[in-house]
Parts: C-alpha cells; structure tokens; sequence
C-alpha cells in the first residue's frame, strides 16, 4: 500500500504544469539503467536559497521517481535540492542530494544524489544523468519537456 501512495504521489507531482526539472520548467523521462533497464521521471519545484542565488547560482527542488525491471522490480524515489550552473551556450551542468527511499526487495532509506548534464536543443533539453538511490545506482539519457 505504501509502495502505491509513493506512486501515485510521484505521478501527480510529474503531471502538474507548475514544476521544473534539472532546474529549468518542464518535467523529465529517461531511459536509465535501474538495476538493468528501467526509467526515471522527475519534477521540480522553485527552491531560494539567498546565500546561493546572490552568487549566481541557480537552485532548485526536486521529486525523482526511479524504477527498473531485473531479477525482482527496483523501485526508488528522492525529494532533493540542486544547483544548476551555465557551462556555455545551450549547455548546463547540475546536481543534487537529498534523502532517498528504495523500495522492492531489499527496502533502504539513505541519500539520493544525480549529477547531469543538459543540451538546448529546440527549446528542449537532452539530458545525461549519472545518480543513486540507496539500492541502485543509474545512468541516463533522456528528454526535458
């Protein structure tokens, strides 16, 4: 049953049309290789943090959802804080920490970090993604919409 609530939470935050992800408006989907193959989705929210943005540093919120079909269905889901940096036109850097729970066979609550890279293309980014959750650790390429 908790496993479900976690679920559909995640996809509601995903779907709303107020959110951000990897530090910029939209939401994410990616193929990943969750324990084996799996995806991520992802969906941000605005977070100010002064002593950051005075710097010029960009931050932000996140809610990750991760899962991946192997032996037995791995399942894992973080709420972080991040820092988006500009590299050069149309390229971005990012990354995040914050507490993690993995679900499925061998259940952990620890940290969940990611660190990506975006590309601009058409008013859309691709995005490279490396990351953990406290049961799987992933790669991943996807698409910002």
């Amino acid at each position: 049953m908790k496993t479900l609530a976690t679920l559909m939470l995640a996809g509601l935050c995903i779907a709303s049309p107020y959110s951000l992800a990897a530090g910029e408006r939209g939401r994410e989907v990616a193929l990943a290789s969750y324990d084996r193959l799996g995806l991520i989705a992802a969906t941000g929210f605005p977070l100010q943090i002064d002593f950051l943005t005075a710097q010029g540093w960009q931050t932000y919120g996140e809610l990750e959802l991760g899962f991946g079909l192997g032996d037995t269905l791995a399942l894992g889901v973080d709420v972080s804080a991040g820092l988006l940096f500009g590299l050069a036109q149309g390229l971005s850097g990012y990354a995040s920490l914050g507490p993690a729970l993995s679900l499925g066979a061998d259940p952990r609550f620890g940290l969940g970090v990611e660190i990506g890279l975006n590309i601009d293309v058409n008013q859309r980014a691709l995005f490279i993604e490396a990351g953990r959750h406290p049961a799987a650790t992933y790669l991943a390429v996807g698409i910002r919409f």
